[in-house]
């Protein structure tokens, strides 16, 4: 023999002398060992196909490559043992980049290397591993319990942090639904805060925002009376959604992957984004199968535990909403300047000394920076139809006759909030673009009259009566009146139900046979 050769295509069948036979396949090989010295073909070899293809390398070239990698290797033992091997590479040819990239290993030692310093040449090992741990480990909790523990040790604390950080980011799905990992990421948070990292912290909460996807629980309960397995916290009077304050350990809603931090998005295809607690808990307790969309969002469940906390310990509440002030109405631009001239009229009683121009600009722009929130909720929920406002005072024909305006009111302004926002941008700051209305319903009345009605998929029914009502200029007040969905069955049958007042998504839902 002279060469070291591996199929590419076809199949060849070996005779050994004792009568044996072996089948060697595209990808096997066959030839020479990696040594200089003389060797012989044991036994006939026939190929089995017509278009038989190999590549042949010659003797001396074997064993040149493969003594030039044994030198490149670097073997890691471990009481007499090899756990871990690498193999020194250079990744350009003026040698400036070069090291050692890990090739295998057990269990183990790949499972502490994550915490270990990482080559210049090998610096994506971290993602390969949370990628590939599958393969070899059989709990993902292996790697969770090592993290947890190397987390005590100070020198090793920022290293577990970015594990994580990148666990979380890359492979989020290995949270949800395991209720160890659950458990797992809540006490590395708890941990986080025991140590005061709240950098840390926030970018865990935003890589779980951000990559958490909907989840749909379906409970059932024995009866109406029956109490919740969980307990809730926000609302709309908040300022937040529904989110999941605590699950009974061992309840259904446990089993079915409800958790603390989850944001309750519609229940029975009623939204659920934008609406009181005192509601929400009724709609829950009013049906025995619920069937829950959820979404897990830590980011603003931490900052609405925050706000809690806050207001016990000033025993201030938060600030209302601009529906719970003025029925109906947005806070108007000159309302705004009274309130912000009061508190800087109070400000120079109390300290008795001249503000200069930027002074009074400065205390303007904090002040506005602290209310912007109720100023300006992202979905304000009121009795006006979307996308309508009844403010006088947004369009500039309503003006207070002592004190002045604060801002500039153009004289051509809507009453949508972009126009609002191209002058004030930096201080009204939102964070979603607004819903605005892109779908048409077409709503009769009694008599078969009919109106178009411009909607957004987050459009409630409660909110189409009341654009209805306008529409078809009623008297009587919205609770008289309910929408209702008409359909017909393949048999002739008419059927008429009542849709429910927060029920979105209108036009998503009505039947090719229905109005």
């Amino acid at each position: 023999l002279d060469s070291w050769s591996v199929i590419l295509n076809g199949s060849v069948e070996v005779t050994y002398p004792d009568g044996r036979t072996e089948i060697l396949c595209m990808g096997n090989s066959f030839g020479v060992s990696p040594t200089m010295e003389k060797e012989y073909m044991k036994g006939v070899m026939r190929t089995k196909v017509d278009d038989c293809q190999f590549v042949c390398i010659a003797q001396q070239d074997y064993c040149r490559i493969l003594n030039q990698v044994e030198k490149n290797m670097q073997k890691v033992e471990e009481e007499g043992e090899i756990v871990m091997v690498k193999e020194h590479r250079e990744l350009d040819r003026t040698g400036t980049r070069k090291g050692h990239i890990v090739i295998k290993g057990t269990a183990e030692r790949l499972t502490m290397h994550l915490v270990e310093e990482h080559s210049v040449v090998d610096p994506t090992f971290i993602e390969d591993f949370l990628l590939t741990y599958r393969t070899f480990l059989s709990s993902p909790m292996e790697v969770g319990k090592k993290l947890l523990e190397w987390f005590n040790d100070p020198s090793l604390r920022d290293k577990v942090t970015r594990v994580v950080l990148l666990w979380v980011n890359n492979h989020f799905n290995d949270f949800e639904g395991d209720p160890a990992m659950t458990r797992f990421l809540e006490e590395f948070e708890n941990n986080l805060e025991r140590e005061k990292m709240g950098g840390h912290l926030r970018l865990l909460n935003i890589a779980c925002a951000a990559k958490a996807k909907r989840r749909l629980i379906t409970l059932t309960k024995p009866s109406r009376e029956a109490p919740l397995p969980f307990i809730l916290l926000g609302g709309s009077e908040k300022g937040f959604g529904i989110f999941v304050d605590s699950v009974d350990f061992g309840s259904k809603a446990t089993e079915a992957g409800l958790k603390r931090g989850d944001q309750i998005l519609e229940v029975n295809g009623q939204n659920f984004e934008n609406i009181q607690l005192s509601k929400a808990m009724e709609i829950l307790r009013n049906n025995t199968h619920l069937s829950i969309t959820v979404k897990t969002n830590l980011f603003v469940f931490k900052e609405l535990l925050t706000r809690l906390s806050e207001e016990k310990r000033n025993g201030a509440p938060h600030l209302p909403k601009i529906g719970d002030i003025k029925k109906a109405s947005r806070y108007s631009i000159p309302d705004l300047a009274v309130d912000v001239e009061q508190v800087i009229g109070l400000e120079k009683v109390n300290k008795k000394s001249k503000a200069n121009t930027v002074g009074g600009r400065n205390k303007l722009k904090k002040i506005l920076d602290k209310t912007r929130i109720s100023i300006l909720p992202q979905k304000p929920y009121n009795d006006i139809g979307i996308g309508q406002s009844q403010d006088d005072s947004i369009v500039g024909l309503r003006q207070t006759k002592h004190i002045p305006p604060a801002l500039p009111v153009s004289g051509t302004l809507s009453s949508s909030n972009p126009d609002l926002l191209q002058s004030h941008h930096r201080i009204l700051d939102f964070n979603t673009t607004p819903d605005l209305p892109d779908q048409v319903l077409r709503v009769f009345k009694a008599d078969q009259q009919s109106r178009y009605i411009m909607i957004s998929k987050d459009t409630t029914a409660k909110e189409v009566v009341i654009q209805a009502i306008r529409e078809f200029a009623l008297t009587a007040t919205p609770d008289a009146y309910s929408l209702c969905e008409v359909s017909v069955t393949p048999e002739g049958v008419i059927k008429q139900r009542r849709l429910p007042d927060q029920l979105s998504k209108l036009a998503d839902r009505i039947q090719l046979s229905g109005r």
